[in-house]
């Protein structure tokens, strides 16, 4: 063999390597508020666990749309649908770091400080059960354990990475990247709040966890009310996905199609799938670089996220990060309807 030909085989072995390191799947921690579908988080993990370039390596709850027993609860089951056993659950924070139950949660969509006992979810508990160790502990050892390799779906309250931030002071600068559906910005198109005037449901409920993430370092990709408004499931897309027949899609018709039934002209907004599909195809999104924090003032602006170009008086160690706020909504929709109808893997 000659020397040039040894050189052009090495290049080759070099390239070959770089490009299946490239399509290798991301390893991704879930971190959620879980309910089935339809709720976001339940289409979200759907459309994660049928996506190669993703690898959810496990999957952690927290307190937000539901109690956490109700989200871990769920969570399991939906696994249990999808022969997808394989994936730990961890139990979570049950309740914020410091926001406290009131009148004004009564009225509002949630009820995170619920503690009865999880209503049974479409067919049953799940025979599968919640790992022992706690999600906070799961997610701080997973990722110093692989520094630079773990990437966190966050789209529930922050209250876990919050704490596994607190918990071990080099895990900011170990997290790979963090995707966070969360935040309304009043200075983007769309940014009014959706449990206050100008907070977003998540940010709401634990806005200091909020800010402690915000302002972490870890390079977050979010995805906030903004780009969320940009979508809308119609019936004829609901028809799409039922129209094809799986164990997950009959899920999806038994809990979706009495909403489209009742209005044929529902245009049901999508948040947590978004977040999941910018992971997936970051050019569904189209993105601007913000400073970002949150307003953990107990006043009228409690849990209200703020994004400017630069950094302002009272947001010193606001962090910069990438800010989604218009989206492709034919290829994201086409792409979330193909993944959810896949066939249900065999065990």
């Amino acid at each position: 063999m000659t020397r040039n030909t040894m050189l052009m085989s090495f290049i080759l072995i070099l390239l070959l390597s770089s490009f299946a390191f490239a399509n290798e799947p991301l390893k991704v921690i879930f971190d959620t508020d879980f309910a089935i579908p339809p709720q976001d988080d339940g289409m979200a993990l759907i459309l994660a666990l049928n996506s190669p370039e993703l690898e959810v390596i496990g999957i952690t709850t927290v307190a937000g749309n539901y109690s956490m027993e109700r989200a871990t609860a769920d969570a399991l089951r939906v696994l249990e649908i999808a022969n997808r056993e394989d994936i730990p659950v961890y139990m979570g924070s049950n309740m914020p770091l410091v926001h406290e139950y009131g009148p004004f949660a009564d009225t509002v969509w949630g009820n995170w400080w619920s503690d009865e006992v999880p209503p049974a979810p479409p067919g049953g508990y799940a025979k599968k059960q919640p790992e022992k160790e706690n999600a906070v502990s799961y997610i701080v050892d997973t990722v110093m354990n692989n520094p630079g390799e773990i990437d966190i779906i966050a789209i529930g309250p922050l209250t876990n990475i919050a704490m596994a931030i607190k918990l071990q002071p080099g895990f900011a600068q170990n997290v790979k990247g963090l995707t966070i559906m969360g935040g309304a910005l009043a200075n983007l198109p769309d940014g009014a709040g959706n449990v206050t005037p100008n907070a977003e449901y998540n940010f709401w409920v634990d806005p200091e966890a909020a800010k402690v993430v915000m302002r972490s370092g870890i390079p977050i990709n979010l995805s906030p009310l903004n780009v969320s408004r940009k979508t809308g499931l119609t019936k004829d897309e609901y028809e799409r996905m039922v129209a094809v027949d799986t164990p997950i899609t009959q899920l999806i018709k038994e809990t979706m199609g009495p909403r489209y039934e009742s209005n044929p002209d529902l245009s049901a907004l999508m948040y947590d799938q978004v977040a999941v599909a910018s992971l997936i195809d970051p050019t569904l999104v189209t993105t601007r670089e913000m400073y970002v924090d949150v307003d953990i003032n107990h006043g009228m602006n409690y849990g209200v996220s703020v994004g400017w170009h630069r950094e302002w008086p009272g947001a010193e160690g606001a962090q910069k990060m990438l800010v989604q706020y218009d989206l492709d909504w034919e290829r994201f929709i086409d792409m979330f309807i193909e993944r959810v109808t896949q066939p249900i893997p065999e065990k």
